[in-house]
Order: structure tokens, then C-alpha cells, then sequence
């Protein structure tokens, strides 16, 4: 007992215990209005609404990759101030660009894409995605400037702040309108509003407007980073693609009510990762860059939050295991049951998910990002191949999810196995 105490002593004396559990407490808070809400607005919106989501969503998500060029991390990585707000603008210009080149995009592709994916009723509101890509990049842009200037208490608001609009704007508009048009205002309010109110927090630290948009400066650090657009850009492409692929693949092979259901299932199972590996990733990240820089190794942190994490990991997948069908049917209502079902089979991909994510950023740390393109490329291929081939040969979808599902666990296990290696790695400075 008095080593346990101890424990705890030191733990509430660590700054790194203390960040996560302001980002953690944030995050419990904005996860905690959504498992409110979420039971009332499943029972307002069909499987089919939030299948349409889920692949806009999907969509976004896979070309949102393109917001910034993947020039954002080095925004943290910069030794001085100047120079990281430099990388700022060169992200800002990028995301205003890329978001016009979208917007032309729609207008050309958008009814195309619906058929491709199965679904036509996505068409209308893929003119959404413009303004979707603009502001979830501004958003990572301010995001990591906080993360840099450890300002947890602001990203944790902003967790709390996103996750009360949502329901608010969906749940009012839903109870008059039949069709998906709350589930898309709400998420659209919850993307536009938190980047502005971090914009607005963090000028009152620190400057940050236009006398940081010099050419010069701008050319200078995009030559100098190149390597994140270069490698980093098509790793986060292929491993966006990769984890929306069972949303594509089921909308045009089961259609979008199965969309629904899975995207329910993946929604529940994510919670943990947000929740906890969120915060957990974004002060890894600070801090592992942090002891990267001063001495070199940074194995200690890795360890530190790879235990953490296992430990949190072991409840969700029991849970799951044992009682998935029974708690998503009684949470949602019966029609939602099946998710439940999914949720047992993707349940193990989930917690390995959970420990891998925020430990992967050891691949940029140490500046391995031909490594990790790789590992990307397999991961796309492997999935893909598997999807294809399984609904060749199979209509049920469950098993084909399960075959993926396997896949993952393999390549989590590799990651992990390697970057654990790497971080034991003491490179002169």
C-alpha cells in the first residue's frame, strides 16, 4: 500500500501525467455528451442517414490528407518559435489552395462519385466537402501550435466545445426534418466553429498573424521539410484509405444501411482511442520529441506510455467479446444490434489500434518515413486485395471484415515490435 501511494505521489507530481489528464479530462467530458446523446439520435436518424454520413465522412477524411501536405508536424518539430510559425502560413496557403482544387473537384466528379460508391444521394452534399477540408485543416494548424506551446487547457474547451454542437444542431433539426440534413449540419457546425475559437485563444499568446507570411521564409522551410510531403504525405493517404476502405467496399457491395451500422460500431469503438490515446498521443508526441532533441533516445516515454495504454486496453475487449450484440441492442435499440456483432469481430484491431497510433509517431521522431511508407503500401494493397477477392467469393461481408480485421493485428504487431526497437536508438546530436 505505502508503494502504491508513492506511486500515485509521483505520478500527480509528473508533468507529462498532468497533461494527459487535462487533455483526458476534455476529452472524457466531449465523449461524455455524445454517449449521452448518441442513443437519442440513433433513434432519430435511419441506418441509412448515417450510412450517407459515413461516407462523406469517409471521403473527407481520405482527401482531407491533402489540407496541408502533411507540412504540419514540423510545426511541433521546429526548435524556435519563428521558424515553426513560418511552417504555420506555409500550412495556411496550402489549405486555402487545396480546399479551391476540392471545391472544382465536386464540381466536376461529384455525381460520378455517388454511383461509383453505391450511393447517389451523397451527390448534394459533397459540396459540403470544400468547406469540411478548409476548416479541419486551419483546425490541425492551431491544434499543434497549442500542442507546441503546451496549451492542453484550451484543446481540451475545444474537445468540449465540438462535442456539445453536434448534438445540439442534429438532434434540433432531425426532429423536423426527415433525412440526413441535421447529421450534416451538426458535424459541419462542429468543423467551423472550434478552428475559429482556437485562432482567436491562441493570438492572445502569441502573434501569429500576417508578418509571418514572407515568400522567402516559406519557400525556405518547404525545401527544408520536404521530406513530410515527399513520404509522409502518400503514408497518411494510403493509411486513410486503408481504414475507410470497409466504408467504401460496403457501400458499393452491401449498400448504405450497412454503412450504418458499421460506421455505429466503429464510432463506439473509437471512444477509447479518442478518449484516451488522443491525449496520450498528442503529449507523447511532445514530450518524445522533446527527449529526442535533449539526449538523443527517447525509450523511456515509449515504454511509460506503451504500458499505460495496454492497461486500458484489456476492459474495452473483454466487454466487447462478451457482451457487443447485447449492450449496442439495448444502448441504440434493436435495429442496432448487428453492430454489436461487428464490434466483436473489430474489437482486437481496435485495442491494438488504441496502443499503436500514438506510439507510430516514433517514425517521424526519427525522421523513418520511407519506413513507414512502405508498411502504408502493404497495409493498402493487403486490404485491398482482401476486400476485393473476399466479396468474390463470399456475400457475407462479416468474415470479409474479419479477414481484415486479422490483417491489421499483424501489422500493429510489426509496428509496434519495430518502433519499440528505434526508440531504444541513441543518435548523436
Amino acid at each position: 500500500m505505502k508503494n502504491i501511494l508513492n506511486l500515485i505521489a509521483r505520478l500527480k507530481k509528473s508533468p507529462y501525467v498532468r497533461n494527459v489528464a487535462t487533455l483526458a479530462t476534455g476529452t472524457t467530458m466531449a465523449q461524455a455528451v455524445s454517449l449521452i446523446t448518441a442513443p437519442i439520435l440513433y433513434r432519430i436518424y435511419s441506418q441509412v442517414d448515417y450510412g450517407t454520413l459515413g461516407l462523406y465522412m469517409a471521403i473527407v477524411g481520405v482527401v482531407g490528407v491533402f489540407s496541408t501536405m502533411q507540412y504540419v508536424q514540423p510545426i511541433l518539430l521546429e526548435k524556435e518559435d519563428d521558424d515553426a510559425k513560418y511552417v504555420m502560413w506555409l500550412n495556411r496557403v496550402i489549405n486555402v489552395s487545396v480546399s479551391i482544387l476540392i471545391m472544382l473537384f465536386v464540381a466536376v466528379f461529384g455525381t460520378y462519385i455517388g454511383r461509383l460508391l453505391g450511393n447517389e444521394g451523397i451527390a448534394p452534399w459533397l459540396w459540403l466537402a470544400p468547406i469540411s477540408v478548409f476548416f479541419g485543416g486551419q483546425g490541425q494548424i492551431f491544434e499543434i501550435w497549442a500542442n507546441r506551446k503546451k496549451k492542453y487547457k484550451i484543446l481540451s474547451f475545444n474537445a468540449i466545445l465540438s462535442a456539445i454542437l453536434v448534438p445540439i444542431v442534429s438532434i434540433s433539426v432531425g426532429l423536423y426534418d426527415n433525412g440526413p440534413l441535421g447529421l450534416f449540419l451538426g458535424l459541419l457546425v462542429s468543423q467551423v466553429v472550434p478552428p475559429i475559437v482556437l485562432l482567436i485563444t491562441l493570438t492572445k499568446y502569441d502573434d501569429l498573424g500576417l508578418k509571418y507570411l514572407k515568400w522567402d521564409r516559406i519557400k525556405m522551410k518547404a525545401k527544408q521539410h520536404k521530406s513530410f510531403p515527399i513520404y509522409r504525405l502518400p503514408s497518411d493517404f494510403i493509411n486513410r484509405l486503408s481504414n475507410q476502405l470497409p466504408v467504401f467496399m460496403l457501400s458499393a457491395f452491401a449498400g448504405p444501411a450497412v454503412v450504418g451500422i458499421y460506421n455505429l460500431c466503429v464510432r463506439m469503438l473509437g471512444l477509447p482511442i479518442q478518449l484516451i490515446g488522443g491525449a496520450l498521443s498528442t503529449v507523447f508526441q511532445q514530450k518524445a520529441a522533446q527527449d529526442f532533441n535533449e539526449t538523443g533516445s527517447f525509450n523511456a516515454i515509449y515504454v511509460k506510455t506503451f504500458k499505460m495504454l495496454s492497461l486500458i486496453a484489456i476492459v474495452p475487449l473483454f466487454i466487447m467479446l462478451l457482451f457487443g450484440p447485447f449492450i449496442f441492442a439495448f444502448v441504440f435499440g434493436e435495429e442496432w444490434r448487428e453492430s454489436g456483432i461487428f464490434a466483436r469481430i473489430i474489437i482486437g484491431m481496435y485495442m491494438m489500434k488504441l496502443i499503436v497510433s500514438p506510439l507510430s509517431y516514433s517514425w517521424y521522431i526519427l525522421n523513418r518515413l520511407q519506413e513507414s511508407f512502405l508498411i502504408h503500401i502493404y497495409m493498402l494493397v493487403s486490404n485491398f486485395l482482401i476486400f476485393m477477392v473476399g466479396f468474390k467469393l463470399t456475400d457475407n461481408y462479416l468474415i470479409v471484415i474479419g479477414l481484415f480485421s486479422v490483417n491489421y493485428i499483424l501489422i500493429y504487431l510489426y509496428t509496434l515490435t519495430r518502433t519499440y526497437t528505434l526508440s531504444k536508438k541513441r543518435i548523436l546530436l
